[in-house]
C-alpha cells in the first residue's frame, strides 16, 4: 500500500515542520514502508519566487490596467488607496525583483552571504517585494513569509469551500495542477494524509483535497493537525466537507493515522474501531469515534525527514524541530487551551531518548541547530538535559519555550544551559501586575521573574518574552506597568511578542466568564468555525482601549529594542534567522554590537566641503500624483482600527471596505517621488522638493550649489535632507574641487 503525507502551504520557509516526519517515522516503525512525504509549502514558495512565475504575475497585473490610469485619478477612495499602494511599488520594483529573486534566495541559502547583514537585508526585502508582486495577481489575497489570507473568512465552512474554486483569487489551484498533481498521479497513493496545523493552511489544504478527489475519488484522504483540535468537530457537521475528505484524525495523529492505514490496506470500510477519528460511512452517516489516551511519547521513534527538501529552505544552516515533551506540565493558565485541546495531558521522553534523537538527526543530516518544540521546558529537563548533552559531547545549538520557574533557573542551571548550546529561551511573562498574573493562574511573581530573566541573559542566552494586553479586568495602568517594566529592563530582554487577548471558547476563562467580569460575548452568526470571541467587561479596559494599548506597546518596542528597529524586524518575523544569527555571532551582546547597532549600510560618501554631489545612476524613480507617505499612514490607521484575533483573516472584509469607501475622506493629489535603491532594495517616498535637490546632484555642484535654488531660510533644511540621503548611500563616487574651482 502506498501512503502519501502532505504539508500544504502556508508555513514558514526557514525550516521543516515536525508533523509529517513524526507520522512518517511512526508508520514505518509499524510496518508501512512505502510512505512518501512532501513539504508543499516550501515547494510553493520556491515556485512562486522564481523569475518565470513572477514575470507571469507582472504580465497578468498589467493586463488588468495600467498604473498610469490609477495615478491620473482626481482622488482615491480607501479601496483605491490599497490598490495604489501595491501598484506603485510593483511599477517601481517589479523588473528589479524579477531579475534579482534567484540571487535573493541564494543569499538565504549561502552561509557566507547570509551572515553579511547588508546582503541578508537586501535579500529579505527582495523576497518580501516578490511575495507582494505575486499576491497582487490574486488580490485581495495576500501571501507572505508568515501568513496566507483570502477574502474568504476561514471561520466559515461555506466560505472555505467557495474559495476552493476561485481561480482568480486562489493561487494554489494553479500551483497544485501544474506542480503537484502530476507527481501525485504518478505515485498513485491509496492513502493521503494532509497536515492542517495553521489557519493559513485551511484553504490550501482543502483545495488540494478537492483536486485529489476529482482525480481519484476512491483514494482515502485523512486530515489531521492542531487546527482540527479546535474546529474539527464543527467542520464535520457540514455535509459539504465530506465531498473532499474521508476522515479527520483528531488530537495527536499517530494513533488514528495508523488505524486508517491498516483499514485501507485491509479494504475495511468500517472505521468504528479507530479512536480519535471522525469519518463518514459509505451510506453518508458521520461518526464521531470515542477519544482514547494519547500514545506514550517514549514509544515514538525519532522523526524521519527523508524526502524533505532540506537544502531548499531559506536558511544557510539546517534547523530541525524536535519534540521532547507533549502537553504542558503546568496546565493551569485560565486563558490557555493547548494543554486541554492539543494533546491532551503532559508526557515527556527520557533525557537519553531526547539526546539520542539529536545525535541521530545530526548524524543523518548534519543538523547542528534544533528547536525543541515543547510548550514549556520542564524543571527536571532544565536542570538535567544540559548535563546530558555535555556528557554525550554533542556540538549543538538549541532554543525552546519555558516557564518562569523561580526555583529552577539558578546561575548554575543558566550556565549549564548555555554550555550545552542553548542560545534562546522564550518565556510566558504576560504581565508585570501581580493581580493580573494571579487572575491568570500563572503562578509566578513578576519581581522574581525579572531576576530569572537577568540571570538567563547574563549567562549569554537571548530572552524573548510573551506579553498579553487586554486580559479581562486589566486596567490601562496595569498594562502600562507591564510595558514600563519591560522597557526599564531592556538590557536583559531582547524580544517581546505581544498580542491582544481574545476569548477562546475552549479555555477555562470562557467557562467561568462571570468570575472575570465578562458581561457579553459577541459570536458571529455567519462563523460556524468561530473559536475566538470579542467580548465586553464591566471593569478594566474596553476592547478599543486594549487595541490602542497594543499599538502603544509596539511603538515602544520599535523605539527601544534593536530587533524591532528598521528591517531588523525580519529577525522577529523569521525567528529561525534570528536564532542562526545569535549562534553565529556568539550571543546577543556580540550580535547587537557587531550587527544591529551598526548602520544598515555605511554611507558611500561623506559630504565634505567642496565636494561635488553625484546621484547614483542605478536608482529607479517613479513620479507619483499621490503622496505615498500620507497614503500609507491612512491605511495603517484603518488597519489598526480593525485588529482581529490571530485565528481570523487579517484582511479587511468586503463590508468594512465598502463602509470605509463611503465614510473616509478621499485622498487628494499631492505630488511625490518613489525611489528604489537596487543595492539595498529600499523604497523611499520623497517630496518634490527633496527630489529637486537630488536631481541637481549631477556631479557639477557642491552642496552649496545644490541648495542655492531654495530660499535662504530653507537651505538649512535642504542641507539636512542631502546629508540624510548621503547617509542612505544614494550618492556615487565624487571628486573634490580644487581651491580655485571652489573660489570660482
Amino acid at each position: 500500500m502506498k501512503t502519501l503525507l502532505l504539508f500544504p502551504p502556508q508555513g514558514h520557509f526557514t525550516q521543516p515542520y515536525l508533523s509529517l516526519p513524526s507520522l512518517t517515522a511512526w508508520l514505518k516503525q509499524n510496518g508501512f514502508e512505502d510512505v512518501t512525504q512532501m513539504d508543499l509549502s516550501m515547494l510553493a514558495f520556491d515556485t512562486f519566487l522564481s523569475p518565470e512565475r513572477l514575470r507571469r504575475s507582472l504580465e497578468s497585473i498589467r493586463a488588468r490596467g495600467s498604473f498610469e490610469s490609477l495615478n491620473e485619478r482626481e482622488s482615491l477612495t480607501f479601496s483605491e488607496m490599497e490598490s495604489y499602494q501595491a501598484r506603485s511599488e510593483i511599477e517601481l520594483t517589479a523588473e528589479a525583483v524579477i531579475e534579482n529573486i534567484d540571487g535573493a534566495k541564494q543569499v538565504m541559502r549561502n552561509e557566507e552571504e547570509f551572515y553579511d547583514h547588508e546582503r541578508y537585508l537586501w535579500a529579505g526585502r527582495t523576497i518580501e517585494q516578490a511575495l507582494r508582486l505575486f499576491s497582487a495577481e490574486y488580490a485581495p489575497t495576500k501571501l507572505s513569509s508568515h501568513g496566507f489570507v483570502m477574502r474568504y473568512p476561514i471561520e466559515n465552512t461555506g466560505a472555505i469551500l467557495e474559495a476552493l474554486s476561485d481561480e482568480d483569487e486562489n493561487p494554489f489551484i494553479e500551483f497544485y495542477r501544474e506542480y503537484v498533481m502530476p507527481g501525485i498521479r504518478e505515485q498513485d497513493p491509496d492513502l493521503i494524509g494532509i497536515s492542517l496545523t495553521f489557519g493559513s493552511q485551511a484553504i490550501p489544504a482543502f483545495t488540494l483535497a478537492k483536486l485529489i478527489k476529482e482525480w481519484k475519488p476512491d483514494c482515502h484522504i485523512t486530515v489531521g493537525g492542531g487546527l482540527l483540535a479546535y474546529v474539527g468537530e464543527k467542520l464535520a457537521r457540514r455535509d459539504e466537507i465530506w465531498d473532499v475528505v474521508d476522515s479527520f484524525a483528531m488530537l495527536e495523529g499517530e494513533g488514528p493515522l495508523l488505524g486508517v492505514a491498516r483499514a485501507v490496506e485491509d479494504g475495511q470500510e468500517d472505521l468504528t474501531h479507530i479512536a480519535n477519528l471522525i469519518w463518514r460511512t459509505p451510506d453518508g452517516e458521520v461518526r464521531f469515534n470515542p477519544h482514547a489516551e494519547p500514545l506514550n511519547i517514549r514509544d515514538l521513534p525519532t522523526p524521519d525527514f527523508e524526502g524533505f527538501p532540506l537544502d531548499k529552505y531559506f536558511s544557510p544552516e539546517l534547523m530541525l524541530p524536535l519534540a521532547a515533551t507533549r502537553g504542558c506540565y503546568w496546565g493551569k493558565c485560565v486563558f490557555c487551551t493547548l494543554y486541554t485541546v492539543i494533546g491532551p495531558g503532559y508526557r515527556g521522553r527520557s533525557l537519553d531518548e531526547t539526546v539520542d534523537d539529536m545525535a541521530k538527526l545530526q548524524a543523518l543530516h548534519g543538523a547542528r541547530h534544533f528547536y525543541l518544540a515543547i510548550e514549556d521546558l520542564p524543571p527536571n529537563m532544565a536542570r538535567a538535559l544540559p548535563k546530558k548533552i555535555l556528557e554525550r559531547g554533542l556540538d549543538v545549538r538549541w532554543w525552546c519555550d519555558a516557564r518562569l520557574e523561580h526555583e529552577v533557573f539558578t546561575e548554575e542551571v543558566c550556565r549549564d544551559l548555555y554550555d550545552s548550546g542553548c542560545r534562546r529561551i522564550a518565556f510566558g511573562y504576560e504581565s508585570a501586575s501581580t493581580r493580573v498574573l494571579e487572575a491568570m493562574c500563572k503562578g509566578i511573581d513578576p519581581d522574581q521573574s525579572m531576576n530569572i530573566i537577568q540571570r538567563v541573559h547574563e549567562a549569554g542566552i537571548s530572552v524573548t518574552l510573551y506579553a498579553m494586553v487586554g486580559f479581562p479586568t486589566e486596567t490601562r495602568e496595569e498594562a502600562r506597568q507591564t510595558l514600563q517594566t519591560i522597557v526599564d529592563n531592556q538590557q536583559w530582554i531582547q524580544e517581546v511578542s505581544v498580542r491582544v487577548f481574545y476569548l477562546d471558547e475552549s479555555s477555562e476563562i470562557y467557562r467561568r466568564r462571570d468570575e472575570f467580569s465578562i458581561t457579553e460575548v459577541y459570536p458571529d452568526p455567519d462563523a460556524d468555525l468561530q473559536v475566538y470571541y470579542d467580548f465586553k467587561t464591566d471593569r478594566g479596559m474596553s476592547r478599543r482601549e486594549a487595541r490602542d494599548m497594543y499599538f502603544e506597546f509596539t511603538s515602544a518596542l520599535r523605539s527601544d529594542f534593536p530587533v524591532f528597529q528598521n528591517t531588523n524586524m525580519l529577525y522577529h518575523e523569521l525567528k529561525g534567522h534570528y536564532f542562526l544569527y545569535l549562534t553565529k555571532f556568539g550571543g546577543w551582546d556580540q550580535l547587537k554590537s557587531e550587527v544591529l547597532e551598526r548602520t544598515t549600510r555605511a554611507p558611500s560618501v561623506s559630504v565634505r566641503d567642496g565636494e561635488r554631489l553625484l546621484l547614483r545612476d542605478d536608482l529607479r524613480v517613479l513620479p507619483l500624483a499621490f503622496d505615498r507617505n500620507d497614503l500609507d499612514e491612512r491605511l495603517t490607521e484603518v488597519d489598526h482600527r480593525t485588529l482581529r484575533p490571530r485565528f481570523q483573516s487579517d484582511l479587511i472584509s468586503d463590508e468594512d471596505r465598502a463602509r470605509f469607501d463611503a465614510e473616509l475622506e478621499p485622498l487628494e493629489p499631492c505630488p511625490a517621488v518613489l525611489v528604489y535603491d537596487p543595492m539595498t532594495a529600499d523604497i523611499r517616498c520623497l517630496s518634490p522638493e527633496a527630489w529637486t535637490l537630488l536631481e541637481r546632484c549631477d556631479g557639477s555642484r557642491t552642496m552649496d550649489g545644490v541648495v542655492e535654488v531654495f530660499p535662504q531660510a530653507s537651505q538649512g533644511e535642504a542641507r539636512a535632507c542631502l546629508s540624510e540621503m548621503a547617509g542612505a548611500g544614494l550618492f556615487g563616487p565624487t571628486t573634490i574641487q580644487s581651491p580655485q574651482e571652489v573660489t570660482a
